[in-house]
């Protein structure tokens, strides 16, 4: 028995259709207004809760015999430890902690859960086919000037996620021109292309020490949709370390904006 914390996007899906291929059960604890409907049709148990419902998420798997679990999918981070309504037990938990960094909020969670025998595994487990992989996707490649940009771009996001402010940057002729916030990286898309007007490239990183438990940055589709809009015509992402959501279609769709997808 496999368990699953469930928040928006593609990755919860993807993860429990691969599970379940894989012969798993797996009990989902869906997110409200988060995890997508659809999940129900591949797990064997599906419950919805609210993101502060710590303690009962905790008592459910445990009734329900789950030992090990994933937590898997986004939650807009405006809800994440401001609107949420904590139970006692996560309350307690948010006012132990002196950093209330995401990530430092989310790895005492994990350590909770793993404190009542409930192992938190890599969301990679059933997702390594969507890992990145060396090598440029698209028909385009970068040209040289992208190319130093690029190199100067890891350099920043690396430090950025370090800092867990955000993983991307937009980058122009050597110098960031925006840095991902709390907005996301559509969002940062669409604020450093309006800066940069145009020819910026977009670099996306993981952190030094990523923690795949808590973790792995991606890109979609949507993104590359965001990208043409702002005019953004390079794309560069941290091989192994993130996930390309539908690797055919984000080629196809880049190959079709003209836009150059690489990833080192």
């Amino acid at each position: 028995m496999l368990g699953l914390i469930a928040g928006g996007g593609e990755l919860p899906l993807y993860f429990c259709k691969n599970a379940r291929k894989a012969g798993e059960k797996v009990i989902t604890i869906a997110i409200k207004n988060e995890a997508d409907n659809a999940l129900a049709k591949y797990s064997k148990e599906l419950f919805w809760y609210d993101i502060g419902d710590f303690g009962k998420a905790i008592r459910l798997f445990k009734e329900k015999g789950v030992k090990k679990a994933c937590i898997i999918g986004k939650v807009r981070k405006v809800r994440l430890f401001a609107a949420l309504k904590p139970d006692m037990r996560l309350f307690k938990l948010i006012m132990s902690q002196k950093s209330k960094k995401d990530a430092t909020l989310i790895g005492a969670v994990i350590k909770e859960f793993e404190k009542e025998g409930i192992k938190i595994l890599p969301m990679t487990l059933y997702l390594k086919p969507l890992l990145a992989k060396k090598g440029v996707i698209t028909k385009r490649k970068p040209c040289k000037a992208e190319l130093l940009d690029i190199k100067y771009g890891f350099a920043a996001a690396k430090k950025l996620a370090d800092a867990d402010i955000g993983q991307t940057v937009i980058v122009k002729n050597g110098k960031t021109v925006y840095r991902e916030g709390k907005e996301g990286t559509d969002a940062a898309i669409k604020k450093g292309g309006a800066l940069a007007k145009e020819g910026a490239v977009c670099v996306k990183a993981a952190r030094t020490g990523q923690d795949f438990r808590i973790d792995v940055p991606g890109v979609g589709v949507k993104t590359v949709k965001e990208m043409a809009k702002a005019n953004i015509k390079c794309l560069a992402l941290e091989a192994g370390k993130m996930f390309l959501i539908d690797k055919e279609k984000i080629k196809k769709e880049a190959d079709k904006r003209g836009i150059c997808v690489a990833v080192l």
